[in-house]
């Protein structure tokens, strides 16, 4: 194939994946606003940034402690991503203000699972240093 030709392919390819992802984008758009409001809102206050700024390990006071995309478990309450034992080591990553007190990021090594656990149901209250 000559250059001009295999160049030319090239921008076909491109222009192809650009309009699948401008598709993409607006069958995703489209679905988001085909939500029900409250799950909407749902979604949009569960969003925190977070890094391992305390790194230190623990665990949960008991079991099926519910391990959340945010730290809110109401109004709005975050999705459930996980369930973490008395038996799972966890990371503790960082903590926020959240529903009802405070709240750690955590990964549990178990699982392969990380979120938001409220402290008081992890072991030494979470995380000691603030997201």
């Amino acid at each position: 194939m000559n250059p001009f030709a295999r160049r030319l392919a090239g921008l076909a390819a491109s222009a192809a994946l650009a309009m699948a992802a401008v598709g993409f984008t607006a069958a995703r758009a489209s679905a988001e606003t085909d939500r029900p409001a409250a799950e909407v809102g749902i979604q949009s206050n569960c969003s925190h940034a977070w890094s391992i700024l305390d790194g230190s390990y623990g665990g949960t006071t008991g079991n099926g402690v519910n391990i959340r995309t945010g730290p809110h478990n109401s109004s709005p309450a975050c999705t459930i991503v996980g369930q973490a034992q008395a038996s799972h080591t966890l990371q503790y990553d960082c903590w926020v203000s959240g529903t009802g007190g405070t709240w750690s990021h955590i990964y549990d090594f178990n699982t392969g699972v990380q979120g938001w656990i409220k402290d008081s149901l992890l072991i030494g209250n979470g995380a000691s240093v603030h997201c």
